[in-house]
């Protein structure tokens, strides 16, 4: 299986949220820590291809690359179907179709759907992680 295709879930970095007004994007704003966040996605999807869901234990580490301060990732299946949510566990298992984000906005559903029109990564808006 091509658990890249699978990994449609990517790295939250709230202080790029914070900083930008222009959601939804359809492409990462053009700053260094967008560019660094894309490269840590991308490196996930290595690990993931590479080892598959037993590269999920790194990711859950916190205080690791994938889960320190207010970054982590996560990941949902085509079916909206969490396998990975390392801040908050109790949701892997669950479905998340047709949940909004903090500004009402259909977050997992616009995730699954934009990787079928394009390899572009999208923001959403999420309250601070513990909040």
């Amino acid at each position: 299986m091509n658990m890249k295709a699978l990994l449609v879930g990517f790295v939250l970095v709230l202080s790029l949220v914070a900083t930008s007004s222009a959601f939804p994007q359809s492409v990462p704003p053009p700053s260094e820590k967008a560019k660094q966040t894309e490269a840590l996605v991308n490196k996930a999807a290595a690990l993931i291809d590479k080892n598959g869901k037993a590269a999920f234990a790194e990711f859950r580490r916190k205080g690791s690359e994938w889960f320190h301060d207010d970054t982590y990732l996560f990941s949902c299946d085509m079916n909206a179907n969490v396998l990975l949510n390392p801040p908050f566990p109790a949701r892997e298992g669950t479905n998340v179709h047709g949940q909004t984000d903090a500004k009402g906005k259909l977050f997992h559903d616009e995730i699954i759907t934009t990787p079928r029109k394009s390899r572009a990564m999208e923001a959403a808006c999420f309250h601070k992680v513990g909040c």
